[in-house]
């Protein structure tokens, strides 16, 4: 059976495909069409894009798994087959003429349409024969509708094998009329304490309580955009001081149902709020003030749940959860003995857990396939073969070295920088080694100097990636905090025997963000480090994400011969050897 997960949002759209409870493929939107955070459109070329990756077209689909999300009118039950259809229609001619010679869909958000009458299902808005007819399914193909954060928590349980005295948590800037869910698994039953176990049912909560909004306000008055850049006020909080985090925390409190809430009726007012505070502070100390709030509210919210519960696993899902600082806060806790972050821990892993839900409702918790996610390299698979054929296409200097991994080590210890294309695209919003610009981190300007080469403006250090058997050497990883630090989710502590040797990866508070890797996951990629720690001493590299400035990260040859091309890295690897503009590059290791 071939279940399709499917989410079409006004930002981070994308698709994913099991066959029975296995993941085969899985792609965010905008790897595709090169615009970050892709959405607002119901057409995905991310669903062709999994289904041909594992060999199958849309016929052969048997149970599509949809978000509350955006889909085309001509689905829409309401208006097309209702008393009204005919005047709303009429009333609407002109603009969605408009709409036809300006090339914009038309389309309407199920959600929307939901939260007005409590009591209709969405597929009494979803007209499912035109929607299967649209997407090119088959009659037969089953539709199901799952609820935003029953999505977060069910992927965090699908990829987590804890079986009892574990807590899954999901919080974000809002999704279906919800910003907080949680669940107790214990005794192989999975409880819901904030949310509901229903699919498509939601529980509407305060706006004005949501510190995901909030965290994004405060992005958009540093004059950055929320959904993109919450991660740049991250790494902004180190260099202020977090004078009124106690102060916006105040007006937060957890009620009864065991939800946060707050003194503010809307986020209207939360933002009228923070607006006017935000003008008494600098940048920096409104980035500490908000991330030290965020902590604070965060924290509560798990001390009040895990009362009268031996909670020793935390699962957390939802964009709140992109933030890392806060993550290493909550492995800290006492008690805790294992920490996961769903890796697309934002909307763009709504479909993975869409049909994670679709599982766990289907087969319930005995019967739902648990397993450690193991890998995140679910893109299409290119090979190393095509990327040297589209390089000689293009006319660089390729050269094929027997020992791939000891001449890239020998070039980024003579501080140039690398990037690795290897086999299938990572999920998720970090690059794990399959799209990895790669540096030597003993060296804190190569922030600046890599920084410029790529047009970013970053406050954080670049983060590090080092071998299993290195990493407790290196920074001080607790039991809980191990599993998280293979998707490089989670900040740690960095050890003062290594904090000068590997400069451009440490925070200014002494933290770094980790990937541990194991040879089994990207054999290139291990080897390239452990040849490069036995060549230097130093055993980490930098690892960044492949892509410029508001580009998403690369995807095909082409794209990262494009940055080859531009000057954004020095030279590319690949299983089959190395990449070059200047031929020079390489006069030093033909001489060995």
């Amino acid at each position: 059976m071939h279940i399709l997960g499917f989410h079409a949002g006004k930002h981070d759209s994308g698709a994913c495909l099991f066959e029975d409870q296995t993941l085969l493929a899985f792609i965010k939107e905008e790897r595709l069409n090169r615009i970050k955070n892709a959405g607002g459109q119901f057409e995905l070329a991310a669903v062709d894009e999994v289904c041909s990756i594992a060999g199958i077209d849309r016929k052969k689909i048997d149970v599509v798994v949809f978000s509350h999300g955006i889909f085309p009118k001509k689905c829409n039950k309401l208006i097309n087959h209702s008393p009204l259809s005919y005047y709303l229609n009429c009333k609407g001619f002109f603009r969605n003429f408009r709409h036809s010679l300006s090339g914009r869909d038309r389309l309407f958000r199920s959600f929307s349409l939901y939260r007005k009458n409590l009591q209709l299902q969405i597929n009494d808005i979803v007209d499912e024969p035109v929607l299967k007819a649209a997407m090119g399914l088959r009659p037969d193909c089953r539709i199901e509708y799952i609820g935003h954060h029953f999505s977060h928590i069910a992927a965090a349980v699908k990829y987590t094998d804890w079986q009892e005295k574990a807590l899954y948590i999901s919080a974000d800037g809002g999704g279906d009329g919800a910003f907080y869910s949680a669940y107790y698994l214990n005794d192989g039953k999975l409880e819901c304490l904030l949310g509901t176990l229903e699919s498509t049912r939601f529980v509407p909560q305060n706006s004005g309580a949501s510190m995901g909004l909030a965290y994004a306000r405060i992005t958009e008055l540093a004059g950055f955009r929320k959904n993109r850049h919450e991660g740049k006020i991250t790494g902004l909080a180190a260099f202020g001081k977090p004078v009124a985090a106690e102060k916006i925390a105040a007006h937060f409190f957890i009620n009864q149902e065991g939800c946060v809430d707050s003194e503010f009726k809307n986020e209207k007012a939360l933002y009228a709020y923070l607006n006017d505070l935000y003008k008494t502070m600098s940048r920096e100390d409104a980035a500490a003030s908000i991330q030290g709030a965020l902590e604070k509210v965060i924290i509560d919210w798990i001390t009040f749940l895990r009362k009268g519960r031996d909670v020793k696993y935390i699962a957390l899902s939802g964009g709140v959860f992109a933030n890392v600082l806060l993550n290493q806060k909550i492995s800290e806790l006492p008690g805790i003995q294992g920490v996961f972050v769903v890796p697309p821990m934002g909307d763009e892993g709504l479909p993975l857990g869409n049909v994670a839900a679709y599982l766990l409702k289907k087969e319930g918790i005995s019967g739902l396939k648990r397993e450690l996610l193991r890998t995140v390299y679910y893109g299409r698979e290119y090979t190393g073969a095509q990327l040297i054929e589209e390089a000689e296409r293009q006319g660089f200097a390729i050269r094929h070295f027997h020992d791939v991994a000891s001449a890239t080590a020998e070039l980024l210890a003579q501080h140039k920088i690398g990037a690795l294309f290897s086999a299938r695209m990572e999920m998720g919003p970090r690059a794990l080694g399959a799209r990895s610009i790669l540096a030597n981190p003993d060296k804190r300007g190569i922030n600046d100097s890599l920084n410029r080469r790529l047009e970013r403006t970053e406050f954080m250090p670049f983060a590090p990636y080092v071998l299993d058997c290195d990493a407790e050497q290196v920074f001080f990883i607790s039991q809980s905090q191990r599993l998280p630090c293979r998707y490089m989710t989670i900040t740690v502590n960095t050890r003062k025997d290594f904090a000068d040797k590997i400069q451009a990866v440490v925070h200014v508070d002494g933290t770094a963000r980790p990937q541990i890797i194991e040879r089994c996951d990207n054999p290139l990629y291990y080897d390239i480090l452990r040849k490069f720690r036995d060549l230097t001493g130093i055993p980490c590299l930098v690892n960044t994400s492949f892509n410029a400035h508001e580009e998403p990260i690369i995807n095909k040859p082409e794209e990262a011969l494009r940055a080859l091309a531009h000057d954004r890295i020095d030279f590319l690897i690949c299983d089959e050897g190395l990449m070059a503009k200047d031929v020079n590059i390489f006069k030093r290791l033909e001489q060995h």
